[in-house]
């Protein structure tokens, strides 16, 4: 085709002016690599280790900001792509961890549990694009490297996967015997024994999850500070909180076929006779406004603490209340457990390492403490029945563990676990998850 007259004259000119100006494409500068950070794997890859243990050697990174920014401006995200492993001992995927004045930063890797082969992706993020309370990004990262390992099965005692530490509230529920349910600050599942735990995400207040519960016809019931959720078929949830005034802090959920309660630190008890279709605030007495520990015998009547450790009971769905005399060594001090027994005794864990029991027909009480001194709170609690044994735990003493047997007659089991026990849970087939400091574990 001609060109019109002129053409080359301006198309030089052009290349001049360039040149002169130095022009270079447009390549929207905001997003150019010129502009974003740098991430290098430095060492920790392709190493070996065990289920549920950190690998030995950190893995370390080095952040290169981009030009003009400064190593602070950054934080790191990660996406476990194969394994259900942790980072730094915590479950989100946000690590605002520290980048040293050198731009290393060194993580430890925790193996998961379900799958010999792991991936590992970290993310490098500018912190101007990411939400530092909660870990969500409004933009992709600047740059990311990709980390392996291989996992083995332990044996012996072996840290469960996927449910971070206890809290003091812990509890592991189970309806079908087949899928455990934990309350820890969230509510989790396990289909395989308790080695792995999901998150049950579709779960309402998730974070604030305290206590798990079932009815004899499979339906879940859960606490949080907001109130009380069930569901039928733990997919949809409803929330059964009408007349309930301040729900927070919960401190006591009972959950039967046909009464619930429930009591919160400054509002309470509430009982529903209708599945929670609506709450009485009950007015129980003696001096006190808060409740906890409420169980329900098979004759109906309701047991229950205050705070002022009066031992309460009612015949009449908790219009009226009695008090049941206790003394200084039957219940010392402070209650930490109430459970009833298959035969409808009632067990009581108290301070000095405390175990009573109570007979309602007969109103008797035997006890039996293990304390030992050593300047500290021996309390029993987690009290749980198996095998026509009754279980619970010595917090704390020198002989501290989980000790079973029949009243007045009960042995520490040898566990084989050297490690403090905060929790324990008996498993369907008699053997057990037990909580410590650094996580649950489980007996492979």
């Amino acid at each position: 085709m001609k060109q019109p007259r002129g053409f080359k004259g301006v198309y030089l000119i052009l290349i001049l002016l360039c040149a002169v100006m130095g022009c270079k494409k447009d390549n929207n500068p905001g997003n150019s690599s010129a502009s974003k950070g740098t991430l290098a794997l430095k060492s920790g890859n392709s190493q070996s280790g065990v289920y549920g243990r950190d690998l030995t050697d950190s893995i370390i990174v080095k952040v290169t900001p981009a030009a003009g920014l400064a190593l602070n401006k950054y934080v790191i995200k990660f996406n476990m792509a194969q394994g259900n492993g942790q980072i730094e001992n915590i479950l989100s995927q946000f690590y605002n961890g520290t980048i040293g004045p050198d731009g290393l930063v060194r993580i430890k890797w925790r193996l998961g549990c379900d799958n010999p082969s792991q991936k590992l992706v970290i993310y490098l993020y500018n912190s101007s694009l990411i939400n530092l309370n909660t870990g969500v990004a409004t933009a992709g990262p600047d740059d990311s490297v990709t980390v392996s390992a291989t996992g083995t099965k332990p044996t012996g005692w072996a840290r469960a996967c996927g449910c971070g530490t206890p809290t003091y509230n812990a509890k592991i529920a189970t309806f079908d015997k087949k899928t455990l349910y934990m309350a820890n600050n969230g509510l989790y599942s396990s289909a395989d024994g308790g080695i792995n735990w999901y998150k049950v995400t579709n779960a309402p207040n998730w974070s604030s999850i305290t206590d798990v519960q079932f009815n004899s016809k499979g339906w879940m019931y859960i606490l949080t500070n907001t109130g009380v959720y069930y569901t039928q078929d733990q997919q949809n949830w409803i929330a059964i909180n009408n007349g309930i005034l301040y729900p927070g802090s919960p401190t006591m959920f009972m959950v039967t076929d046909n009464v619930l309660m429930v009591s919160f630190y400054s509002d309470g008890p509430y009982l529903s006779t209708n599945n929670g279709g609506f709450w009485q605030k009950l007015l129980v007495g003696y001096g006190s406004q808060r409740y906890y520990l409420a169980k329900q015998a098979p004759n109906g009547s309701i047991y229950l603490f205050n705070d002022w450790t009066n031992f309460l009971t009612s015949a009449n769905n908790g219009q009226t209340w009695q008090l049941i005399s206790t003394t200084g060594q039957t219940v010392n001090y402070a209650a930490y457990d109430l459970q009833i027994a298959p035969d409808s005794s009632i067990y009581i864990g108290s301070d000095n390492a405390t175990i009573a029991n109570f007979s309602p027909a007969r109103n008797q009480w035997t006890y039996k403490s293990y304390y030992q001194y050593n300047a500290s709170t021996q309390a029993v609690n987690n009290i749980q029945f198996y095998n026509n044994k009754v279980y619970f735990l010595v917090n704390t003493s020198p002989n501290a563990g989980v000790y079973n047997g029949t009243v007045n007659n009960y042995t520490k089991i040898n566990t084989g676990f050297t490690a403090t026990i905060s929790y324990y849970f008996v498993k369907p087939d008699g053997t057990f998850i037990l909580g410590s400091g650094d996580g649950f574990y489980y007996h492979n």
